[in-house]
């Protein structure tokens, strides 16, 4: 843990943001208080003064105290900023800071290379670059990892909580939950419980006790568009949006349909529900309505529609289109697919 007494933490990820102030109350040693010396704010409620008077409290009975400010500068106005700067400045050294501010992550293209940008605390904005040039203060990063990272970031959280799992098992576990951390945390303890911490967790037993009724819900708007039932699928896909980042409703989409292809694939041989379910990793009670939506678009269909997720993907990385909006015009694009 740093030195510094004023923590910036940004990004998405509310799991590891939680995490991390935790490992800042821990260090904070056996000598804190949090009944009496922990203030936790909400920056989009008060004001700045309320700010300032919770900073600048000293501490009960000596040792240290935490204030935690979340959405710390959704009201800081321009004309505000050196009143929050100098209230950062003047913060005691007994007093532990952290300002949670979220943050997304954007393609971006610099010095001819494409990478992952902050959208909002760029390195000119005004707190990054207090932050940058005080040696009392740090930043933080805390972004929700790529889904093409998700299956590293599961095998690392389950090292964490001291258990083992195979990368398989940590591959499948990632389709289910997406980039959602939280989610994945929940369940992966879940899962070595299972196990009671005496093996490592294997994709049959992510199959087994892993429900995909808590992730992203697409395959009712995909039922919905391939009975051609369009504007229903419309609706559910905003739904979807609504509630959801449209990375994950993408990755959640594209998993899909690469079970709904492996599934189509494996139509062909006659085999029986359980075998097909364990070769296209589809959920057994969902295999039959599966089956019916491959007769219905058809492999041809099917990889088409995997193939235009893959362009929208690239463009929102390479052209900075807006992801959203092109999940919804994909809905109202493939009409043409699906038998009536």
């Amino acid at each position: 843990m740093t030195d510094a007494h004023v923590h910036l933490l940004r990004g998405d990820d509310a799991f590891a943001i939680s995490l991390q102030v935790k490992s800042i109350i821990a260090s904070l040693g056996a000598d804190f208080d949090s009944s009496m010396n922990y203030s936790r704010l909400d920056g989009k409620s008060v004001s700045l003064e309320d700010m300032r008077l919770a900073v600048s409290t000293l501490p009960f009975f000596g040792g240290r105290r935490l204030v935690v400010i979340d959405d710390a500068i959704s009201k800081v106005e321009k004309s505000r900023v050196p009143a929050f700067t100098a209230m950062l400045a003047s913060a005691p050294p007994t007093t532990t800071l952290v300002i949670i501010v979220e943050d997304t992550q954007k393609w971006r293209k610099v010095e001819n290379e494409w990478t992952r940008v902050w959208e909002t605390l760029t390195p000119a904005h005004w707190l990054v670059q207090w932050c940058s040039s005080h040696p009392q203060a740090c930043i933080v990063d805390l972004g929700l990892p790529d889904a093409k990272n998700m299956d590293a970031w599961i095998l690392n959280e389950t090292k964490r909580q001291e258990g083992k799992m195979e990368p398989s098992a940590a591959y499948e576990l990632s389709r289910l939950t997406g980039i959602d951390t939280s989610i994945a945390s929940q369940e992966i303890a879940k899962l070595l419980m299972h196990v009671d911490f005496q093996r490592p967790v294997t994709r049959e037993d992510v199959l087994e006790l892993v429900s995909d009724e808590g992730s992203v819900d697409v395959f009712a708007m995909l039922d919905s568009l391939m009975e051609g039932k369009t504007r229903n699928a419309q609706a559910m896909m905003r739904r979807l949006l609504d509630d959801t980042p449209p990375e994950v409703v993408l990755g959640a989409l594209a998993h899909r349909l690469r079970q709904l292809i492996l599934l189509a694939e494996a139509m062909d041989s006659g085999e029986d529900a359980r075998s097909l379910a364990r070769k296209s990793g589809i959920f057994i009670n969902k295999i039959e309505s599966s089956r019916n939506a491959v007769r219905c678009i058809g492999i041809s269909g099917l990889e088409e529609l995997y193939h235009h997720l893959l362009e929208i993907d690239l463009q929102a990385k390479t052209s900075g289109t807006d992801l959203a909006t092109n999940l919804e015009l994909l809905v109202l694009k493939t009409g043409h697919y699906f038998k009536k």
